[in-house]
């Protein structure tokens, strides 16, 4: 019988890197759960801890990384430069307003808070924080602190004590890790496909001699 495990393995080096990548594009609002991939690293590392330290950098790093795109789309948006119709309903005025006043009122507590909570609120915090002006070194602070609490907190929970769960999660950990490769696959491809499109596209609309 084939075993899936077997084969993951060989090309589970590469995990550091393909979770980076993910964690980029969920900076960009492409549907992938850092939990998950947090998650996802930590339970690898359990079956080979020689990863531990290059997937713990990478998805810290990513996640960090991640969150500076939605900061400066909304400075961007804040000034007109660009108008995404999809990105102006994720910052409305009653999300501007509200996220404005948690952040006079609690700081860097918004942070730490949002942080933990999924479902799209960090991005729209980051894009928020751009919007309405924070300050790049301000932002760099609370989301640096912020990020190191809750992706140090996720991984080394599900690290040291996956174990206890870790029957039950066997099947998961397959699934997240063949979704997180087939998204990388996917959204490769279709960059590529575009590329080639567009390229074809412009060739066809070339005058002839």
């Amino acid at each position: 019988m084939f075993d899936i495990l077997a084969w993951l393995g060989q090309y589970i080096e590469f995990f550091p890197i393909a979770a980076f990548f993910c964690l980029l594009l969920a900076g960009l609002n492409f549907p992938i759960s850092e939990d998950l991939i947090i998650i996802t690293g930590a339970l690898i590392c359990q079956e080979k801890p020689s990863l531990l330290v290059p997937v713990f950098a990478a998805i810290y790093a990513g996640a960090v990384i991640s969150d500076y795109f939605p900061y400066f789309l909304g400075k961007y948006i804040r000034k007109g430069t660009i108008k995404l119709r999809f990105v102006v309903r994720l910052i409305s005025s009653k999300r501007v307003d509200r996220m404005h006043r948690y952040l006079d009122k609690y700081g860097i507590f918004t942070f730490i808070v949002c942080r933990f909570v999924p479902f799209g609120m960090r991005n729209t915090l980051f894009l928020s924080s751009g919007f309405f002006g924070l300050r790049l070194r301000r932002f760099a602070l609370y989301d640096t602190i912020a990020a190191t609490i809750s992706v140090s907190t996720l991984f080394f929970l599900t690290y040291y004590f996956g174990e206890s769960i870790k029957k039950p999660l066997h099947a998961v950990k397959i699934v997240l890790f063949v979704l997180l490769i087939s998204t990388v696959g996917f959204i490769i491809f279709r960059i590529i496909r575009s590329i080639v499109y567009r390229s074809k596209e412009s060739h066809s609309k070339t005058p002839e001699a």
